[in-house]
């Protein structure tokens, strides 16, 4: 291989691995949006006691 061939592959390595990060970045971002959107109780940073007695009445 040329020098020009060997920076040609190592600038499509480099292009498709930063796509890859590119691409889990998003997805990781999705997965944390749609945790936030379900509500989870555990999710609460501060225990509402009035909430947690409405729930054992139920």
């Amino acid at each position: 291989m040329s020098g020009e061939e060997d920076e040609k592959d190592r600038k499509e390595q480099f292009d498709t691995a930063l796509e890859e990060v590119l691409r889990e970045v998003e997805e990781a971002e999705k997965r944390d949006e749609d945790k936030a959107a379900g509500g989870e109780a555990g999710d609460a940073i501060t225990p509402n006691t009035e909430a947690q007695e409405q729930a054992g009445e139920d």
